[in-house]
């Protein structure tokens, strides 16, 4: 084997090397920042108390006013939970109208595309 070919299938294999190791760091990395898949329940949680714990940062809160706030951090999430769920009903309801009443306007499969494209709305919503 020329020297020629030695140095081109060195720089080949480092290459391939480096571009697998960069390509496993930057999923690594992307998953880490949230990036990656879809929200779960689990995941909605932590994202609860992300947001209870930036709070407690926003207003520097010691151990002692953190342990008081929680329990009235927590009542007014869930409070901001059934306000949502009772705007997304009702937000339902008026798509629902919208759709009935356009109806007689639009074809079939311009109906069609209308419903899945808010099916796709409500999918977004739930995640």
């Amino acid at each position: 084997m020329t020297p020629e070919r030695k140095r081109a299938l060195i720089t080949i294999s480092a290459t391939l090397i480096i571009g697998i190791l960069i390509g496993a760091l930057s999923i690594g990395l992307w998953n880490k920042q949230g990036g990656g898949g879809r929200p779960s329940g689990g995941q909605k949680q932590h994202g609860k108390e992300a947001f209870v714990k930036k709070i407690f940062s926003v207003i520097k809160a010691d151990t002692a006013t953190a342990r008081q706030l929680r329990p009235l951090i927590n009542e007014t999430m869930a409070q901001i939970d059934s306000l949502q769920k009772h705007t997304d009903e009702e937000m339902g309801k008026v798509i629902h109208s919208f759709e009935v009443k356009v109806q007689p306007l639009i074809s079939e499969k311009q109906m069609q595309q209308l419903k899945d494209f808010h099916q796709r709305g409500r999918e977004k919503e739930r995640r």
